[in-house]
């Protein structure tokens, strides 16, 4: 059955930015004759063009979490600096920060002065592990001395996340091993998740705050020292709840519902809230574990309409699409 989606144009109806739960989200401008579609399939092209990202609902201890600012580090142990065991001039930085380097590849040149038992050949400083140039403390033509730092090296597919908290009584919910994740201030879309390593419940006495480090895997690492966002850190041992990101929520007054997405086939489904965090929502009805909500671009999904023709039924999708692969990579799940 061939369906006619019309996309309403946004000038015409203007949107809020901060659409969610609880903002009008233009259904009634429809015309007669013309419905919010609740059951359709998107082309390749659509879905690019709207930007379609989704996320998976899942099993999370939301009623029990505790929110930090948070900052990317470095593990110590991943960390290596370079440097000579001699005095000796710097004939070249063959490296840049950000720079990603390969273990025994030569970082520095240096010319050996003064120094007993060295030739004055010129020497190469290489890199014992590959990583990343994360700081240079010398320029060409410096004289540093026997065990001076010049270059920082580390690995960033590991990364530590210190999240910093004041002093409240959420510090006694904190335990090492209990589940975090991680929303970068640069990519707030991306879901980034670990578990707390280690706490430090000495409070700071000039800004009144502890510490609690996550540790993280970064397999592309492509997550840099010094970024800044938010930790969720699922504390205490209260039953898991099923939980979508709340911005895959949209409705209001009680009318709440997400697009579940399934390969290239999209259904409206109502669904009914529990418990909110910063980021995640409790879904009581209306989902089940392991189904993928859209993320982004569900607010335009809303002024795709099916006028004038019969929309999807269940049955006639499932045997149109038995054979449709799910494209669960395509639409760039957060999680």
């Amino acid at each position: 059955m061939k369906y006619l989606l019309i996309i309403i144009s946004l000038l015409a109806f203007p949107i809020s930015a901060s659409a969610g739960p609880g903002h009008d989200h233009g259904e009634s401008a429809f015309a007669a004759g013309v419905r919010p579609a609740k059951h359709f399939d998107l082309t390749n092209k659509q879905m690019i063009n709207l930007g379609i990202k989704s996320a998976k609902a899942e099993l999370l201890a939301i009623q029990n979490t505790v929110d930090m600012l948070a900052f990317t580090e470095l593990l110590p142990e991943h960390t290596e600096a370079i440097s000579p065991h001699f005095e000796g001039k710097i004939a070249t930085i063959d490296v840049h920060i950000g720079q990603r380097v390969k273990k025994g590849q030569t970082v520095a040149k240096i010319i050996p002065v003064n120094s007993v038992g060295v030739s004055n050949q010129v020497v190469s400083l290489k890199s014992s592990k590959d990583g990343m140039v994360i700081k240079i403390f010398s320029l060409e033509g410096d004289v540093t001395q026997s065990g001076e730092d010049i270059i920082h090296i580390g690995d960033p597919s590991q990364m530590l996340v210190r999240g910093v908290a004041y002093e409240t009584p959420d510090i006694r919910s904190i335990a090492v091993g209990q589940n975090v994740e991680v929303h970068l201030d640069i990519d707030p879309d991306r879901h980034i998740t670990g578990q707390v390593q280690r706490i430090n419940r000495v409070i700071d006495p000039q800004t009144r705050t502890f510490s609690v480090y996550a540790l993280i895997d970064t397999p592309e690492s492509d997550v840099h020292p010094g970024l800044q966002g938010i930790m969720e850190i699922f504390a205490g041992d209260g039953a898991a709840v099923l939980a979508v990101p709340k911005r895959s929520v949209l409705g209001e007054l009680g009318a709440y519902f997400v697009y579940v997405i399934k390969g290239h086939t999209i259904e409206k489904r109502s669904v009914t809230l529990g418990a909110k965090t910063s980021h995640h929502i409790e879904i009581k009805s209306g989902l089940s574990p392991n189904e993928y909500v859209v993320t982004n671009g569900n607010y335009q999904l809303q002024y795709i309409s099916v006028g004038g023709v019969q929309e999807h039924d269940h049955k006639s999708e499932h045997e149109d699409h038995e054979d449709h692969e799910d494209h669960e990579d395509h639409n760039n799940h957060s999680h």
